[in-house]
């Protein structure tokens, strides 16, 4: 694991922008996972000006790694329009290059991902429990790769969680999937940040954080700024850099 500690989430964002480009521009085939909530907002208004209607990132395809199908005949479920809302709108991706888990397909997305070359680089969130993407405590199959929970056993695993009757089932690239990520990048910022990133970093590997298991991934680079890293020890990261 790789520890980057930047001034703050400005240079958080352009840290995390520079591995994303420097994959982009490969002469290739490349594929992208990103993530919506809050952590990334800086580093989306950063980028989409700079691949917008760009010909030579016409070859990057981009990948949600998990959604909660609406059920009332929407197209898209909350993930995909979040994603339009932070990024993919003003970058003005075509809906053709965004491929996302849903019913018909979850069972093998992995396998299109991989046929597809395999992911070059992901960017995750730290969840304030412990949580990536939708693999929250408790309830995260730590063996698994794409799979589906319904959400009433999401939330007796987790009953602090609200309850959403519209999104009776959510799907989520698993632990093993993420796995097969070529660069596994997680952006953290902010002092409410602190204390669940120390956890995370210090603890054994355990589904009661499921963000553990990251650590066991051969190429995983953690980049936060000075607030979110402000209860680190960073004698215990001899690969950090701040």
């Amino acid at each position: 694991m790789k520890l980057i500690v930047e001034e703050n989430e400005r240079a958080m964002s352009e840290s995390a922008l520079h591995i994303l480009l420097g994959a982009m521009m490969q002469d290739k085939r490349v594929n992208i996972s990103l993530t919506s909530g809050e952590s990334p907002k800086t580093l989306y208004q950063m980028m989409a000006p700079l691949v917008k209607d760009k010909p030579q990132f016409a070859n990057v395809q981009y990948y949600l790694f998990d959604e909660a199908p609406y059920q009332d005949g929407r197209p898209y479920g909350p993930n995909w329009e979040q994603m339009q809302d932070l990024f993919f709108r003003a970058a003005n991706i075509p809906e053709e290059r965004i491929h996302d888990t849903m019913t018909d397909n979850w069972e093998t997305y992995d396998w299109e991902i991989r046929e597809a070359g395999g992911i070059d680089v992901m960017v995750i969130g730290l969840g304030w429990d412990g949580h990536f993407c939708s693999n929250c405590p408790r309830c995260t199959p730590m063996d698994s790769y794409t799979y589906e929970m319904d959400r009433a056993t999401k939330n007796a695993a987790n009953p602090t969680y609200p309850a959403r009757a519209e999104l009776p089932v959510t799907y989520s690239m698993g632990p093993h999937s993420l796995m097969r990520v070529k660069h596994l990048v997680m952006i953290v910022n902010g002092k409410h940040k602190a204390e669940i990133l120390k956890k995370v970093l210090d603890s054994p590997i355990t589904d009661e954080l499921p963000a553990t298991v990251l650590k066991l991934h051969p190429n995983f680079t953690v980049i936060c700024d000075k607030d979110a890293a402000s209860l680190l020890n960073m004698e215990d990261y001899p690969e950090h850099r701040i």
